[in-house]
């Protein structure tokens, strides 16, 4: 039954057509808002659904389980132009679910609450992931023996909690994962169950450096699990802390009620963001019985074609830029620094933005066109392709 969805969803299937003279145009595929029951009495699940690519008849999917703060409150940040993850799952053959399982609950982010405290813990969330996979179990174009559930902090805790089939709940549900991956989880609770059995394969993935779900206590927990022959695998990143493969730079966070000082360190290590990507989708692969395409995994070039010079003006000459500020001239001089792939988009209202990375292009229209206008591409890479419309 086809469903008319908000004016933000509506655009996020253009996405791909903004991005003027960017080569050929690609529909992007349309995230659309879904609702379903979870297994929780009474509470009644929102999640943003990305299907998978038409081609694909039998396709794998995923359940992807936020952090402690929640999803992303602009929601319509959720897509495959925006969301690096989804990005990643789409373009290997997935479906993607990302499931709230904050908003239902009146909750929007618990990282300030002491773990012993919340009221919404892990064995809630996991209602939820049982929930999620019997709705994706029955979409057409999925198949329900490749389903994977992936979280990260939280969420990751949260996969943990999923994977026990300990549990009758978790032993008799009538849809199991094929594969599960924690990234950063806390581990410490986990490892004090003694009778854990893995419901399926298990990848996590932490930080040397973590000071808010330590490594130690993933590492201790999956070699013990790997001392009972369990199907798990344990990678940890040097120099890396929480949230690792954050685009953002390393900051210290305070409020954080999971450590003793109520504070943590949290931001992306290039190096750990790449390898990690990498590593999910070789395990996956090897679960799931597919030969991952790594290179569509480098952020070190652009997903897409990038548009001819124009000879609009000289690259370095800031004043050139059409209808913008001093401020925004200030910013596009910044931009001339970083490294490649990078990309500015403007508007003929002044409007500018600047983005980075393998979906530079589409990113850097779709954050100028917050502002209310349409927006072209002004520079890629060491190239002006701004011409007239």
């Amino acid at each position: 039954m086809s469903q008319r969805l908000p004016l933000g969803w509506r655009r996020l299937g253009l996405a791909c057509l903004c991005v003027c003279g960017a080569g050929a145009a690609v529909a992007a595929p349309v995230t659309q808002v879904v609702s379903f029951p979870s297994q929780e009495s009474g509470v009644t699940l929102q999640a943003y659904w990305t299907p998978p690519p038409g081609e694909h008849a039998a396709a794998p999917a995923v359940v992807a389980l936020h952090g402690c703060a929640g999803l992303a409150s602009d929601r319509s940040l959720l897509n495959y132009s925006w969301n690096r993850y989804i990005r990643i799952f789409h373009d290997a053959g997935f479906g993607v679910l990302n499931v709230d399982s904050f908003g239902p609950r009146g909750q929007t982010s618990i990282c300030a609450q002491k773990p012993a405290e919340r009221s919404l813990t892990e064995a809630n969330r996991r209602l939820d992931v049982l929930a999620a996979l019997q709705w994706l179990s029955i979409q057409p174009g999925v198949n329900p023996a490749k389903l994977v559930v992936v979280g990260w902090s939280h969420g990751g805790q949260t996969v943990l909690a999923s994977a026990d089939g300990s549990t009758e709940l978790v032993s008799k549900a009538p849809v199991k994962p094929a594969a599960l991956v924690a990234f950063y989880p806390g581990c410490r609770a986990f490892d004090q169950q003694w009778h854990y059995t893995l419901v399926a394969p298990l990848l996590v993935m932490s930080g040397e450096l973590d000071n808010w779900t330590p490594a130690v206590a993933c590492r201790q927990f999956t070699d013990r699990l790997l001392a009972e022959h369990q199907p798990v695998r344990y990678v940890q990143y040097p120099g890396s802390y929480h949230a690792f493969d954050s685009a953002g730079p390393v900051t210290e966070h305070h409020d954080v009620g999971g450590t003793r000082s109520g504070s943590a360190m949290a931001g992306g290590n290039p190096a750990a963001r790449a390898a990690s990507a990498i590593e999910m989708m070789r395990f996956l692969g090897q679960q799931l019985g597919f030969q991952p395409d790594l290179s569509l995994l480098d952020d070190t070039v652009h997903a897409t074609a990038v548009p001819p010079p124009s000879g609009f003006a000289p690259l370095n000459d800031a004043d050139q830029l059409p209808h913008v500020s001093p401020a925004s001239q200030a910013l596009y001089r910044e931009w001339l620094t970083k490294p490649f792939p990078r990309a500015v988009a403007i508007s003929d209202h002044g409007a500018l933005a600047r983005a980075y990375g393998r979906t530079a292009m589409a990113t850097a229209v779709k954050n100028c066109e917050r502002f209310g206008h349409p927006c072209r591409l002004y520079a890629v890479d060491d190239q002006v392709v701004w011409g007239s419309p």
